[in-house]
């Protein structure tokens, strides 16, 4: 497997010859690592370095995606571009630095109130509903890719590093037993790869186990006990979710949950709108 390098150095030089200011490490995923930077009024940025000899199809996917984007609940990219450092060619982006922490740093002290969910879903789903508009499917909705806002209030999706296109052929081959994604989070469609069944709806699902996590502190799919495989498992082979979480929907007036996570798309909501709907009927 190959060992990602320490984009650091890179990020340090990007910093020296545009002369931003270099503030620290701010995160890392398999594609790429970001810093934190100030441009030169003291803009704060978020400074992306992507992994050298990556798809540059894929890279590009992600780029274009987030362009067609424009949304307050999704993240905003100002400038994509090319730096040679040893010889070797890194793709750079900037992008708008969100400082309120992320979703997984707000549930480490435990589950959020309704109302906190009610709210968190209603801007999750609306950018989801973009997202879809612009038939994109983003493929790895959770709580690590949730941000938040300085107001430590207003939620931004990012990453759309496995974002699909749904007018261009996939780029994940279709022998694959598993599709990309996060697989706690992934419905059976993606863990399957059945590429031919994903569209928004994957999204949905995603976004509802996100929202179940938030508003329970599990799974719509843990029994109690389960390591994370098991789960992922449960999922996988199409098992209905939980007891425990159906009754912990229906009594938090939250059942809209239920029919996110069905673990086959045509009985989730068919549209975004409908799911909005039915998320605010539940206020």
């Amino acid at each position: 497997m190959h060992t990602p390098l320490d984009l650091e150095p890179i990020a340090q030089a990007i910093c020296a010859e545009r002369r931003y200011r270099y503030v620290g490490k701010a995160g890392e995923g398999a594609f790429k690592q970001t810093f934190h930077v100030l441009l030169h009024e003291g803009t704060p940025q978020a400074l992306k370095v992507y992994q050298p000899g990556l798809s540059r199809e894929r890279t590009d996917r992600e780029i274009v995606a987030m362009t067609r984007c424009c949304h307050p609940n999704i993240g905003r990219l100002s400038l994509v571009d090319h730096y040679s450092y040893s010889g070797v060619d890194h793709i750079f982006s900037l992008e708008e630095f969100l400082s309120g922490g992320t979703l997984t740093s707000r549930l480490s002290a435990g589950p959020l109130s309704r109302d906190r969910v009610l709210a968190l879903g209603e801007d999750l789903i609306d950018a989801v509903a973009h997202i879809a508009f612009q038939g994109l499917v983003h493929r790895d909705l959770k709580p690590d890719n949730i941000l938040f806002r300085e107001d430590g209030v207003t939620p931004v999706i990012v990453d759309f590093g496995i974002v699909r296109d749904l007018t261009l052929s996939s780029l994940t081959e279709s022998w694959l037993s598993r599709g990309p994604g996060t697989p706690l989070f992934a419905p059976p469609e993606q863990l399957n790869n059945e590429k031919a069944l994903i569209n928004w709806r994957a999204d949905q699902f995603s976004l509802g186990v996100l929202l179940s996590i938030s508003a329970f502190g599990f799974h719509p799919f843990e029994e109690s006990g389960d390591l994370p495989p098991e789960i992922v498992q449960h999922v996988a082979t199409r098992r209905q979710s939980t007891v425990r979480f159906r009754a912990a929907a229906q009594t938090s007036r939250l059942a809209a949950l239920i029919k996110m996570t069905d673990p086959w798309p045509i009985y989730r909501f068919r549209t975004a709108s409908d799911l909005a709907d039915a998320w605010r009927r539940q206020s």
